[in-house]
């Protein structure tokens, strides 16, 4: 039955699956730009969540200190997709230091500042959107599932038809790289990359070859999960995930 599935029956069956491991299902349009949730067409990241995020997790931080979190995030230092995805991760696992501000004696501190809730996965915002639409230039692609975090667009799925063979899941990793070369900014939160036709899914980054994309369902021992790898798999991108998936350091 496998083999009859279309990609976008698999898309829907993913999205159900994804809010049944805790993840918002949303459709793409209803974070596009004029939704009140994304701010352009060639911006993925949802400013909004993030400052909510970052107020939430840090609450002692004074909002002028929030909005320059937001907008150090925000500021591309280049369009090299590898340094701007090294300069995330920084953020994502050390938090940020370049912001300083005064607290409520007068004095100037310099506080760390953190993008995700580490200790209380309840601080944190976890969407799923299908359908996602980004532009760049004379660039326009459309991602069929990105996982949000905080607003950071840290996951991409590309998906294809259920039952293909090994082709199907290289071209999909093969596009994936190509959208990464022509959409650089968009996968500068990036922390993981699935590729999958329903019975068959590889996790990688966008800048992994595809012979370095490991099967979905092995842990980090090398050892098979059996049938809840899915949920597994997609629930740990909830937590731990986004330190040991750090695009930038595959080679």
């Amino acid at each position: 039955m496998a083999g009859g599935i279309s990609e976008a029956e698999w898309e829907h069956l993913s999205m159900e699956h994804l809010a049944e491991v805790g993840w918002c299902p949303v459709k793409g349009k209803d974070i596009a730009k004029g939704s009140g949730e994304r701010e352009s067409w060639d911006e993925l990241i949802i400013p909004g969540r993030l400052r909510d995020a970052i107020a939430r997790i840090n609450p002692k931080l004074p909002p002028v200190a929030v909005d320059e979190a937001v907008a150090t995030v925000m500021s591309a230092t280049s369009r090299d997709a590898i340094a701007e995805n090294h300069r995330i991760h920084g953020f994502l696992t050390k938090g940020i230091r370049s912001v300083t501000c005064t607290d409520e004696y007068g004095a100037e501190q310099n506080p760390t500042i953190w993008l995700i809730g580490k200790r209380n996965t309840a601080d944190n915002d976890f969407l799923a959107a299908n359908q996602v639409m980004v532009t760049d230039g004379e660039h326009k692609r459309r991602f069929d599932i990105v996982l949000y975090l905080n607003g950071l667009p840290v996951a991409f799925f590309e998906l294809k038809k259920a039952g293909t063979d090994d082709d199907g899941l290289k071209y999909a990793r093969n596009q994936l790289a190509t959208y990464a070369e022509e959409l650089p900014l968009a996968f500068r939160c990036n922390v993981a990359c699935v590729v999958s036709d329903g019975p068959g899914a590889l996790c990688g980054t966008a800048f992994t070859p595809f012979e370095h994309f490991a099967p979905w369902n092995v842990g980090d021992g090398g050892k098979p999960r059996g049938a809840a790898a899915w949920g597994w798999r997609v629930a740990a991108l909830r937590s731990d995930d986004v330190w040991s998936f750090p695009a930038w350091a595959v080679p």
